[in-house]
């Protein structure tokens, strides 16, 4: 992993040491690069400089994340793989910067994966900067006149720019849904690239930006039709390729659902060496279901073991202290199971993940009629209000999200999306590349997370299906068949399969029958009296006691603008039993504002 951040300004004179001590003092405050160097450099002119600090090549398998001389500069992040004639990957060649000093227009169509790159020529005067089209490796960018400053690390950042003002848009969307929509930092003077941008800073010239997959060749693509053997052979051929990294092991972190399984289909076909392993008490169905998909594909199954540095129940503050450096408020402590509290041994592992399949398979469900509908069922969603539960957010809170989501659906009508469409591009669009790009980087500093379904190359076989046949999984079933036939039958860990569900009146109601169970118990649950807080009985019952300490001691903070103060301290003050999994996570994300002394 790299921590990094480039300085331009036109007129130069620039010096590396400012940002040297700026990455310095980064890596010091988060425990990951300990004892690291901190390099540097600067362009014959000054009007570039750069400073980074990454893991030892032992620990990555012998990358090379820069290459530098006296006039020039190359520089990645991530994990880049780069598409060839014929439907090839390459994997290895990707992981030495060499690879990115020729001009960004002789490799930029050709790249994939998670990352960001960056190019300086001195002979051109200009700095070009990549950012993946899906918006996977977040990137950062700060302005002060005219220096332009970039890094993958947006607390970096705010200390270079020194202004500390919270933004409200960026806190309603992160205390309400969890994650801010536009994956802006929470400090107003740090805003996120956008995703697929392609920079050029030039010297005598106004700074330009390329949009690489907009929406008009996005569109095309939804219900364009499905060919299961030619995505099967994609996926496979980029999950080869994304694992081609030597020295590294690799890892497929296996559930009970659909998208890891199409992942551990294309990891066996790919002839990978792997193991996989699930999150999780034994007797969980997640775990259950997973072990038997693993015994199934002949493949070594585990439990993820617990972190020797502790975790977020364990200690809450510090987790929300060490994300609030990470990620800079684009993420929360709501999805932080598995995010790092302290560094790893050897090299870094490679976690191919299923993350993006949803896009393929209906995650957020029908869409409902016109604009003012669609923008309600998503903010709906989006918060995970229902009957008996309401975000904590204030009206203010409420119209700020509203109003983001509303511009939103107004862009993906005008260029032609049909409503039907729309959730799944909000997944695509909303939560792919601003929920799980952040997350992926909390926790870059232990391992590099791909995900072989969240691929440009990947995407017109995802969407092109109908939205009824996606919603129905046509996607990953088709494809499985293909790959792995052998683990359609394998259930779930809601105890189906894809087999059960060949019927869809008999799926239906099974499902139905399934959920009024689930209803039931969930009802008799409440019903149960409720046991008094206490940190020897649910160890959320520590969570809320610290979280409602912080709100009455930082009753000045800026959150406060975008929040129900009466929700808050009802939610706060409610027994653990009596609070359902969407509730602990409004805790959780009040827990990621107000315990991060970094974020106020």
């Amino acid at each position: 992993m790299i921590l990094f951040v480039l300085a331009w300004r036109r007129a130069g004179g620039l010096e590396p040491a400012p940002l040297e001590a700026a990455v310095r003092s980064t890596g010091r405050r988060l425990p990951f690069l300990g004892g690291c160097p901190t390099e540097g450099w600067r362009s014959p002119r000054g009007d570039v400089t750069a400073a980074w600090m990454s893991h030892p090549r032992e620990r990555v398998g012998g990358a090379s994340y820069v290459s530098v001389a006296a006039d020039r500069l190359a520089l990645f992040a991530g994990r880049p793989v780069l598409w060839g004639t014929g439907g090839a990957a390459d994997g290895r060649s990707p992981l030495h910067a060499t690879t990115f000093q020729a001009p960004c227009r002789s490799w930029a169509g050709r790249l994939d994966g998670r990352c960001v790159v960056a190019r300086y020529q001195a002979s051109e005067r200009t700095l070009e900067v990549w950012t993946d089209p899906l918006g996977a490796y977040p990137l950062f960018r700060a302005q002060a006149g005219d220096m332009t400053w970039l890094s993958n690390n947006a607390a970096l950042l705010r200390g270079l720019h020194g202004g500390r003002d919270l933004d409200p848009v960026a806190l309603a969307g992160l205390l309400g849904g969890g994650w801010p929509l536009d994956g802006h930092p929470v400090w107003n003077g740090v805003r996120r690239v956008p995703r697929g941008a392609i920079l050029r800073l030039s010297h005598g010239r106004e700074p330009e930006s390329v949009t690489q997959l907009g929406l008009g060749e996005l569109v095309p693509m939804l219900g364009a039709g499905l060919d299961p053997v030619a995505a099967g052979r994609t996926l496979v051929e980029l999950t080869r390729a994304l694992a081609d990294w030597p020295g590294r092991p690799s890892l497929v972190p296996v559930t009970g659902g659909r998208d890891s399984r199409l992942v551990l289909a294309a990891a066996l076909a790919a002839g990978l060496d792997f193991e996989t392993a699930t999150g999780g008490a034994p007797e969980s169905p997640d775990v259950v279901a997973a072990a038997r998909l693993s015994q199934a594909a002949g493949i070594a199954h585990s439990l993820l073991p617990a972190d020797s540095h502790g975790d977020l129940f364990s200690d809450p503050r510090r987790a929300a202290e060490l994300l609030a450096l990470s990620a800079g408020g684009t993420a929360s402590l709501a999805d932080a199971t598995g995010f790092p509290m302290g560094p790893g041994e050897g090299p870094l592992p490679l976690w191919h993940s299923g993350q993006g399949g949803e896009v393929a398979r209906g995650y957020y469900g029908a869409a409902g009629e016109g604009r003012d509908a669609l923008t309600a069922q998503l903010y709906r969603r989006f918060v995970g209000r229902r009957p008996g539960r309401v975000e904590p957010l204030s009206a203010q809170g409420r119209e700020l999200v509203e109003r983001q989501l509303a511009e939103w659906v107004d862009d993906q009508l005008s260029a032609g999306a049909d409503p039907v469409d729309v959730p799944d591009l909000f997944y695509l669009l909303k939560r792919m590349g601003t929920w799980a790009g952040p997350t992926h980087g909390a926790v870059e500093w232990v391992r590099d997370t791909t995900s072989p379904l969240w691929s440009r190359r990947m995407l017109p076989y995802e969407l092109g299906l109908t939205a009824g046949e996606r919603a129905r999984e046509h996607f990953h079933l088709r494809v499985l068949r293909e790959l792995a036939p052998e683990l359609v039958a394998v259930p779930f860990a809601d105890g189906f399969s894809w087999t059960a569900r060949r019927s869809g009146v008999r799926w239906q109601a099974r499902r139905a029958r399934a959920l009024a169970a689930t209803g039931l118990a969930e009802a008799r649950r409440r019903a149960r009296r409720p046991r008094p807080p206490s940190a020897e009985g649910d160890p959320f019952a520590r969570v809320q006691e610290l979280v409602g300490a912080a709100a009455a001691s930082r009753a000045d903070h800026p959150a406060w603008e975008v929040l129900d103060r009466p929700r808050v301290d009802e939610l706060l003050a409610r027994p653990p039993s009596a609070l359902d999994t969407m509730s602990r996570y409004y805790v959780w994300r009040l827990a990621t504002v107000l315990l991060a002394e970094e974020i106020g």
